[in-house]
């Protein structure tokens, strides 16, 4: 049976998640990820995921994201996580829906 990941819309959702311990994973590339991310969030790119599974924890929800709703990274991410044995969640809106709804950003082009 595989194992399935929740779609979170509501950035609402995510805080709630991140103030419970969530861990708030980009998986963008390092670039991208550099230049702005959701305020606290972790950068694991997608690529790089399946090295990085034994040192996730496996005690707390793990929320990812990638740059919008047209983006695939976090389907993916979230998909593998699930099938690890991860308590995953995809905040499918991205960094795009995480700004449009105003909440704070940082990196090299942020916005707060």
């Amino acid at each position: 049976m595989e194992m399935s990941y929740v779609e979170i819309w509501d950035p609402n959702d995510v805080l709630n998640l991140t103030s419970k311990g969530a861990l708030l994973v980009d998986v963008r590339a390092r670039g991208a990820y550099d230049k702005e991310h959701i305020k606290g969030s972790i950068n694991i790119p997608l690529d790089d995921l399946d090295s990085h599974l034994e040192n996730l924890p496996r005690d707390k929800p793990i929320v990812v994201y990638c740059g919008s709703v047209e983006c695939t990274m976090s389907y993916f991410a979230a998909r593998k996580l699930a099938a690890n044995g991860f308590t995953a969640y995809r905040y499918t809106p991205g960094l795009k829906g995480w700004k449009e709804a105003g909440l704070p950003t940082e990196g090299l082009k942020a916005s707060t």
